[in-house]
């Protein structure tokens, strides 16, 4: 059961079947049915289209080194779904974890370090050049503190609001 975090009309309910036992953990989810609530609940710095041309979202604008070895990203002001802002620490949080997982671990192989530069912004180096990095980074954020968690916080469109169990 879902909630949409900010609306133009009245809030919403929608109720899509998930597994509440299993984890929607972008990093470590692996059940089909709750794979699919990862893109209500989660935004990456970056959406990628039809055309694989990543568009900013929860990143306001970067800017690339000469040798496109070092990326610089300035954030997007926004919430995860319990009001608090977004920071470089919960990127860069985020990031390293998806670069230890799995689902996303072949999209960091390049990535020498992931930190956060001055001003709060997040700063990628890389072993090679890349020109096309924010590809790479539709990858789901998630606060700082729940990188582990089962259900951690998001700043997707929906917020988990409750469950029920379902038998299968």
């Amino acid at each position: 059961l879902t909630e949409p975090l900010q609306t133009e009309v009245t809030d919403q309910q929608i109720t899509i079947p998930y597994d509440p036992s299993r984890s929607v953990n972008p990093y470590k989810c692996t059940d089909p049915n709750n794979k699919v609530l990862l893109s209500l609940l989660y935004h990456g710095l970056f959406a990628i289209d039809q055309d694989y041309r990543a568009w900013p979202i929860l990143c306001k604008n970067y800017q690339v080194s000469w040798d496109m070895k070092t990326y610089t990203f300035t954030l997007a002001e926004t919430t995860f779904s319990d009001g608090s802002a977004l920071t470089a620490a919960d990127v860069v949080a985020s990031l390293k974890q998806a670069k230890k997982s799995e689902v996303y671990k072949g999209r960091f192989e390049y990535v020498d370090k992931i930190s956060t530069a001055k001003d709060g912004k997040v700063e990628i180096k890389l072993k090679v050049s890349c020109e096309n990095l924010p590809v790479l980074l539709d990858v789901p954020i998630v606060k700082e503190s729940q990188v582990d968690a089962t259900f951690p916080l998001g700043t997707g469109p929906y917020k988990l609001a409750g469950s029920e169990s379902y038998r299968f």
